[in-house]
């Protein structure tokens, strides 16, 4: 099977969960990026090849930079109205990307009303575990590499619209395979997408090369104004209600943002906080490896895994840094003491 791993009782438990349902609503967490949108499309295309009824409703529209995934199935994007029209349709709901039951957004308050079954597929470290099937296994390099060995244990074929959303999943979660994620199945489940017709070249500039002007002139604006704390170590860079608006973007439009100051030489820990509207902040932290930032989050109800980790929390930019650079402060000053001892 290509090197796959075996299925496992809670793989096989999850296999089990799509046999039995025939109408599956698919749904993944607020602010989606690459992993989520190619995993929920991979999904729904191997559940319509079984002969399934899928929909997937999101909490946020799905970023420019992946439309072009858009062939075969529409990604249908929250109103009350719908949803409830979703979850009254669906015998089933697959979660995809997260295992965090705050971070599918508004849908979460759906499922005190709708006793449908769940199933959570995800590869993050920190999760609540609140699906009946949950198969969430951290090793993995992205929720795309978890559904494409699904899909191999399941014997089903992996044609070029599913190959494309996989690939697309591995590598924006991979950072283009240059992270600490990038492991050998990693590359081994890109060179087989390549072989099924996926154009590596083609891939990067669909999703790479879609930013409009306004998007680099926020970016500036925001890298310019960046914080050194911790003598080097942390670095703070922020996003105002403002910004967004004067640039017409949306939450979304930061994926990426948070990488571009780990190339400061001697940095440890990035914070990015974006204030989208006013008192409404998403927080992401990025770890170069010696600091483990997924606890932070997690208790301000947010997760991740060790090195990549955010959250979305109510009140201001200096309500959400009040709450972490103390804890970053706490981090550091352990990475030093260890030094000074090793």
């Amino acid at each position: 099977m290509n090197g796959v791993t075996a299925a496992t009782p809670d793989r096989a438990a999850l296999h089990a969960f799509v046999a039995k349902h025939g109408r599956i609503l698919l749904t993944t967490h607020v602010n989606p990026d690459g992993d989520a949108i190619g995993s929920e499309l991979a999904f729904a295309r191997w559940l319509q090849g079984m002969g399934k009824q899928v929909r997937i409703l999101n909490d946020s529209p799905t970023p420019q930079a992946f439309a072009w995934l858009l062939v075969h199935h529409t990604i249908e994007l929250y109103e009350e109205p719908l949803a409830e029209e979703c979850f009254e349709w669906a015998d089933a709901l697959v979660v995809l990307d997260t295992g965090n039951r705050s971070r599918i957004g508004r849908l979460s308050d759906h499922l005190d009303r709708h006793l449908v079954p769940i199933a959570v597929v995800d590869h993050h470290a920190t999760h609540d575990g609140f699906g009946a099937v949950n198969v969430i296994e951290p090793a993995q390099a992205s929720a795309s590499s978890l559904v494409y060995e699904l899909v191999r244990e399941s014997g089903a074929a992996i044609d070029r619209a599913m190959a494309d959303a996989l690939y697309v999943g591995l590598s924006t979660d991979t950072g283009n395979f240059k992270y600490s994620n990038t492991d050998a199945a990693a590359h081994r489940m890109a060179a087989e997408l390549v072989s099924l017709g996926v154009e590596p070249q083609v891939v990067h500039l669909r999703v790479n090369a879609t930013a409009p002007a306004g998007r680099l002139r926020f970016f500036g604006e925001v890298l310019a104004q960046l914080q050194v704390l911790e003598n080097g170590r942390v670095i703070v860079i922020e996003a105002s209600p403002e910004q967004f608006e004067r640039h017409g973007l949306v939450g979304a439009d930061t994926e990426g943002l948070v990488d571009m100051p780990r190339v400061i030489a001697g940095v440890e820990v990035v914070l990015l906080v974006s204030e989208v509207k006013p008192n409404k902040t998403k927080v992401s932290l990025r770890s170069m490896g010696r600091v483990s930032i997924d606890q932070v989050v997690a208790r301000l109800g947010g997760g991740g895994h060790a090195h990549a980790a955010g959250a979305q929390l109510p009140g201001s930019r200096e309500d959400a840094k009040a709450k972490i650079l103390p804890e970053l402060s706490r981090l550091i000053a352990q990475l030093d003491a260890s030094e000074r001892h090793a």
